[in-house]
């Protein structure tokens, strides 16, 4: 009888600093948790390698870019012509608006910080598309394409090879898998099988849905959100869904702390015990404030998935590593 196979831990960041608002106002309400992400990537890069852990860093494909005449030079023929034009980066002149280089703006460059995370063995590179694309907010799927196509083209020029993607917002269809798997993309971050997690536009995201979202991660309401590894495989693409959001830490929030730790360490070990798929995902800029405390919860998870590796062989995998390992056996 064949062993079956461990469970397996991931992680991915969805790395987009302020490509993901595109609000020049938010650099005053949210421009600390930005600016720390200067710090927080080298700290999550040697938290991960203390504790032997293989991320996925889903980055926008501007952040790529080391100066704006780069970034120019990469943007697609066909723009995506969204419903809300507040979507879009290329409207209303922003890009304009934009420093000419990292070394002058920090909030939409981040070159320096791609080639620190190449330099950290089992750390994966994956596209987060290239101009953080909202795929359902009316855009055609030709633009889609030629996103995606952009992004891949400015990750070439750091030798890497994009084989993993997630959706900005969590937002996909049939359609746009189907252009990923064109493109060569192998693995994509699918929503939870909770209603309240499935795919929609941002308007569609009510409040009463973001209330539920938030007391899930203290309240297991949904289910662990655990996955067998022969439920991923079925359209051709891997899908490895989103187990959980790690919330950042709040002062007010913080009694409960303690509950919402003890929600991900039962999941876990749900998914260690049965050999399943947990899937954390986050923002860099998540940690960029109150630092300490985030990093210090991390860190509990962290150790926790150590005890499962020794008492049940729980790994540690990219989403590119499971892709791999999972396509390896059906074609097997």
């Amino acid at each position: 009888m064949q062993k079956p196979e461990n469970g397996k831990f991931v992680l991915s960041l969805d790395f987009e600093l302020l490509w993901g608002v595109r609000d020049k106002r938010t650099i005053e309400s949210y421009g600390e948790n930005i600016r720390g992400v200067r710090e927080v990537i080298p700290g999550l890069l040697d938290l991960f390698s203390k504790y032997n852990i293989h991320g996925t860093f889903a980055t926008v494909g501007f952040l790529f870019c080391r100066n704006k005449q780069e970034l120019l030079s990469h943007t697609p023929d066909i723009l995506p012509v969204y419903s809300q034009k507040k979507y879009s980066p290329y409207e209303n002149n922003y890009i304009d608006t934009i420093g000419s280089s990292e070394e002058d703006d920090i909030y939409h460059y981040a070159s320096s910080l791609i080639k620190l995370i190449q330099q950290y063995p089992g750390q994966e590179i994956a596209t987060h598309t290239f101009s953080h694309y909202y795929c359902l907010e009316g855009a055609s799927l030709a633009s889609f394409e030629t996103d995606l196509l952009a992004a891949k083209h400015i990750a070439d020029a750091y030798n890497i090879t994009l084989q993993s993607i997630v959706f900005p917002r969590n937002q996909y269809s049939n359609e746009h898998l189907a252009i990923c798997k064109k493109s060569g993309i192998t693995a994509y971050r699918g929503n939870a099988n909770a209603s309240i997690y499935q795919p929609r536009n941002n308007e569609k995201v009510s409040i009463p849905i973001r209330v539920l979202r938030v007391l899930d991660s203290y309240i297991n309401f949904t289910g662990h959100n655990t996955y067998h590894s022969r439920e991923l495989y079925k359209t051709g693409m891997v899908n490895i869904p989103a187990s959980s959001f790690l919330w950042p830490y709040s002062k007010k929030l913080s009694a409960l702390d303690p509950v919402r730790l003890n929600r991900i360490k039962k999941s876990l070990t749900h998914a260690a015990k049965n050999n399943e798929v947990y899937h954390l995902w986050w923002h860099p800029h998540n940690f960029g404030v109150n630092s300490k405390e985030n990093f210090g919860f991390l860190e509990q998870i962290l150790k926790h998935h150590q005890l499962l590796h020794k008492k049940y062989g729980f790994e540690s995998k990219s989403m590119k590593e499971i892709a791999e390992e999972i396509i390896a056996t059906h074609a097997a």
